[in-house]
C-alpha cells in the first residue's frame, strides 16, 4: 500500500481547488505507488481544526460550483467541533446537507452536537438529517431511504456516495459505530447503507453507515491523533490486519482518503517503517 506524507507544524497550506488535489495525489501515485491504493498521510505538530475546515471548504466550493450542492456526512466527537473554525460565508450554507455516520440511541450526542455548529455556519435546521425517533430498525430502513433518494448524494452506483465524509478514530481502530469484529463491520460487502446494533462498546443501542458506504463517499477524512492511538496507526496504515479487526484501516474513498494525525500518533508507524528499512538495507 502507497502513502503520501506530508508535514506540518501548525498548519498545513493545501490546495483547495478539486483539480489542484488531485494533481497533487497524481503526483505523489506517480513517485511512492507499490500498488493502486493511496492514502494521503498529513502529519501536524498541534491541532489542526482549522486544516479540516480548509479541506471542507474546498470540497464545498467545488461541488457546489459543479452540481450546486455539497452533501456532508459526520460523526460525533472532536472531529464535528471542528466545525466551529468554519469562517460564516465561505461556501453557500444554503446548499449544504448534513448526514450522520453513526447516532447513539436514546441519547442522540451526534446530532445535538452537530446542531451546535451548523447553526453557527447557517445551515438551515431541516437541511440537517438526524436518524430521527423510533425503534432502531425502523430508523435504519428510513434513514437508507433518505440517503438512496437525497438529490444532494450521488446514487448512480450500488450504495449512496456522499461527497465528503469525516470519521474520528478509536484507540480501538473503531470508525462511527463499526467496532472490530462487531456484526455491523462484518456487513462489509453486503451493499446495506444503514444498520441498527448494540454494543457495549456504543453504550447499547445505535445506527451507523456500513463500510461500504464509507468507502463510497468521494472525499474522507480519517483523523488520529495522540499516543494513545499510536498502535492502531501503525496497524492501519501498514494495511496488515485482520478482516474485520481494524475498521479505521479499511477506508478506502472512492477519490481520496486523507488521515489527518499528529507526531504521537504516527510515531509507531515512523519507527515500524525505520525499523522495515534497516532491515532491508
Amino acid at each position: 500500500m502507497a502513502f503520501a506524507f506530508c508535514a506540518a507544524s501548525s498548519g498545513l497550506v493545501m490546495p483547495t481547488n478539486v483539480a489542484q488535489r488531485a494533481a497533487v495525489r497524481m503526483a505523489c501515485v506517480d513517485e511512492f505507488s507499490i500498488s493502486r491504493e493511496v492514502k494521503a498521510v498529513r502529519i501536524f505538530d498541534g491541532a489542526y481544526d482549522k486544516d479540516v475546515c480548509d479541506e471542507v471548504v474546498g470540497v464545498a466550493k467545488a461541488c457546489i460550483a459543479e452540481k450546486d450542492s455539497f452533501s456532508l456526512c459526520i460523526p460525533g466527537g472532536s472531529i464535528v467541533k471542528a466545525l466551529e473554525n468554519l469562517e460564516p460565508g465561505s461556501f453557500d450554507a444554503s446548499k449544504t446537507h448534513v448526514f450522520f455516520c453513526n447516532e447513539k440511541i436514546p441519547t442522540y450526542p451526534c446530532i445535538e452536537g452537530a446542531l451546535e455548529q451548523t447553526r453557527k455556519f447557517g445551515i438551515p435546521d431541516e437541511q440537517v438529517y438526524g436518524f430521527g425517533e423510533g425503534e432502531p430498525a425502523a430508523l435504519a430502513e428510513k434513514y437508507t431511504e433518505l440517503l438512496k433518494t437525497h438529490p444532494s448524494i450521488d446514487n448512480t452506483g450500488t450504495v449512496p456516495a456522499v461527497d465528503m465524509m469525516l470519521l474520528g478514530t478509536g484507540p480501538d481502530a473503531h470508525c462511527g459505530c463499526l467496532f472490530p469484529d462487531g456484526a455491523e463491520i462484518k456487513a462489509t460487502g453486503s451493499g446495506k447503507v444503514v444498520v441498527a446494533g448494540n454494543d457495549a462498546r456504543a453504550d447499547g443501542d445505535f445506527l451507523a453507515i456500513t463500510m461500504d458506504v464509507m468507502c463510497a463517499a468521494k472525499v474522507v477524512i480519517v483523523s488520529a491523533a495522540g499516543a494513545g492511538r499510536a498502535e492502531m496507526v501503525a496497524t492501519a496504515l501498514s494495511g496488515e490486519f485482520g478482516s474485520f479487526d481494524c475498521p479505521a484501516g479499511m477506508v478506502e474513498a472512492a477519490v481520496e482518503t486523507i488521515w489527518f494525525t499528529d507526531k504521537d500518533s504516527i510515531a509507531k508507524f515512523d519507527t515500524d517503517m525505520e525499523d522495515e528499512e534497516e532491515e532491508e538495507a
